[in-house]
């Protein structure tokens, strides 16, 4: 029986070891994808989204000096997270907004914790791109 636990405890140990190196390493190649001064180029842009408990819509706005705008509101914020993957921003009243993108590293969703809801966001299209 003793074997058995000691062999039992080898084997748990050894796996959460492999586990988090393989975790490490693919961190470490999703974060190397995009060098940091270009990751502002994937939230730059325009944006609407839909609260439905509300019924209202809404423009979500980031430039590329990442300032924020929501309904042609700019918001202060202090940037907590900037990847690829996402950009976490905490508002004055410290709660987190979340923007976060797909494989293409395009925008697609914002969290609002504050209203403790996600938001599916839209490109907003010029009329240019809309007669194309």
């Amino acid at each position: 029986m003793k074997k058995h636990w000691s062999f039992l405890l080898g084997a748990s140990l050894l796996t959460g070891f492999a586990g988090s190196f393989f975790l490490k390493k693919k961190r470490e190649i999703e974060q190397t994808e995009l060098p940091a001064n270009n990751l502002y180029k994937i939230y730059s842009g325009s944006w609407w989204f839909v609260n439905k408990l509300k019924a209202t819509q809404h423009t979500l706005e980031i430039d590329d000096k990442l300032t924020i705008t929501i309904d042609g509101k700019e918001l202060q914020y202090l940037l907590i997270e900037l990847n690829s993957q996402r950009l976490v921003a905490q508002d004055e009243f410290g709660y987190h907004l979340i923007v976060q993108c797909n494989r293409n590293s395009t925008p697609t969703s914002l969290y609002d914790e504050a209203d403790d809801c996600t938001y599916l966001l839209e490109p907003v299209l010029s009329v240019d791109e809309l007669a194309k």
